[in-house]
Order: structure tokens, then C-alpha cells, then sequence
């Protein structure tokens, strides 16, 4: 059993680097050698449960967090008790880059569903970026991109009405998470109504009208955690889609 778990973090551990390396190598040009340490940065792997936190905006950690699998949120909550999901992150992201030049976490992450996160040791981390220098530009385009997401949801927040927001939520969703086939497809993303108001911005209420009218167009339906798109041109023309905030430039390496 303990060999099996093993190889279980193992699988899980190269998962997530692979995932990531693809990433990394849609936009920033790297050599053999520095493929291979960024490889390496992975750490231990660990489960966590829906709804837990990882991380506490604020809390000092010693590691950051690659998703392996799963979806995870950022989150926001105010001194009302209220809750602000203001991003979702998929496998091969890393949601708490922004700390490689902080001392604490700047946002708090929880688990949208069960998820397997892989440490990437912030000592480790460092170090390698000091002898592949590199990696410091490939981290900082990945915050960039997460930068110019972050500005698309809150221009969806403000400028759309509410079944528009959760139609481009859920398009977006489908294009970061490489899901999308053909017209008629369906992925995973075991949100709740009240998760979905959230990452909105309108009441459960409201999004589950917004919901209801999505379906009755035919475009997209939600059943058990799983969102069923049954028109993908009819999903992202309610939605005033534009994948162009998610698209990479051709690779490059401009500081080093």
C-alpha cells in the first residue's frame, strides 16, 4: 500500500510539472537545462477536501501551491461575513505566484471540490531562480496573464447583466480548461448556486434565474457539478466572449 501511494504523489508530482512546463513554454523560450529545473521545483503532494483553505490571505508560507488537479478559488471575505470568489484556478497554475516576491499570501485560496496540490518549496524555488534567472520572467508573464484575467472579470462584473456574467464565467472556464469540443461538449466544475453568485457578483436568487435562462436558450446547463454546453457559438455570443485575454503571445525571452 505505502508503494502504491507512492507512486500515486509520484504521478501526481509529474502530472502537474508537465502541465506546467506547457504552460510555461507558450510564452517564455527556454532551454533543455532549464526545463529540467523547472521539473524539478515540485514538491510533496497532498489532497485536500471541497471548501477547505490552503492558504490565508496574509499567513506566511514556505511553499507555493501548483495545482495538480482540480479547481481551486480565490477568494475575499468582508468584515460582513460576506464572500467574494474573485478567481478560479486551474491544473497547471500556480494561484499564489504573486508571493515569490512577497513574505505572506496575498490571497486565500479554497478547494472548489476535491483537489491534489503540489508544493513547490519557496527555498527550492528561489534557488533555482538564481541559477536559471529565466524562470523569474516565465513567473512573472504567468502573473501577468493572471493580472489580465483579473481585469476581464471585473469588467464582466461591471458592464454585463447576470446571465451574461455566468455565461462568460463558464466560457471562460472552458477555454482555461482545455475542454472544448466541437459545439456540444461537457467538463467538470462542481460549483453550487451560492459559489456562482459569488464569483458574479449577485445574489443566489438571481443566479438561479440566471441559470434557468441560460438553459432555456439552449446554451449551457449545470446538473451535479458538471456543466453541460450544448451550443458553444449560442454560449459565447450570450456571453460577449472574446478569448483574447487568455491567448499567448509566440514565445519569448526578452530580459535574459
Amino acid at each position: 500500500m505505502a508503494e502504491s501511494n507512492h507512486k500515486s504523489k509520484e504521478m501526481w508530482r509529474a502530472g502537474a510539472s508537465a502541465i506546467l512546463l506547457k504552460r510555461i513554454a507558450r510564452h517564455t523560450i527556454l532551454t533543455t537545462d532549464e526545463q529540467k529545473a523547472l521539473l524539478s521545483l515540485a514538491g510533496g503532494e497532498f489532497a485536500v477536501c471541497s471548501h477547505e483553505e490552503i492558504v490565508r490571505d496574509g499567513q506566511s508560507v514556505d511553499f507555493y501551491c501548483l495545482l495538480a488537479d482540480g479547481v481551486l478559488a480565490r477568494t475575499l471575505d468582508a468584515a460582513s461575513g460576506s464572500r467574494q470568489i474573485t478567481g478560479f484556478y486551474v491544473p497547471g497554475e500556480i494561484p499564489d505566484i504573486h508571493t515569490l516576491i512577497t513574505p505572506s499570501a496575498t490571497v486565500s485560496l479554497e478547494a472548489i471540490g476535491t483537489a491534489h496540490i503540489v508544493r513547490m518549496h519557496r527555498a527550492t524555488m528561489h534557488d533555482t531562480i538564481r541559477r536559471f534567472p529565466i524562470l523569474l520572467e516565465a513567473f512573472w508573464r504567468e502573473a501577468v496573464i493572471d493580472a489580465s484575467i483579473a481585469a476581464e472579470w471585473i469588467a464582466n462584473v461591471g458592464q454585463r447583466p447576470a446571465m451574461r456574467r455566468i455565461a462568460h464565467l463558464f466560457a471562460e472556464m472552458a477555454v482555461r480548461m482545455e475542454v472544448v469540443r466541437g459545439n456540444e461538449f461537457h467538463f467538470s466544475f462542481p460549483l453550487t448556486q451560492i459559489q456562482i453568485a459569488q464569483a458574479v457578483g449577485v445574489s443566489p436568487v438571481h443566479a438561479n434565474r440566471s441559470l434557468n435562462a441560460l438553459r432555456d436558450e439552449n446554451a449551457v446547463q449545470v446538473r451535479n457539478g458538471i456543466v453541460f454546453v450544448h451550443d458553444w457559438a449560442r454560449l459565447k455570443d450570450l456571453a460577449e466572449f472574446d478569448d483574447k485575454y487568455l491567448s499567448y503571445h509566440e514565445p519569448q525571452r526578452l530580459l535574459l
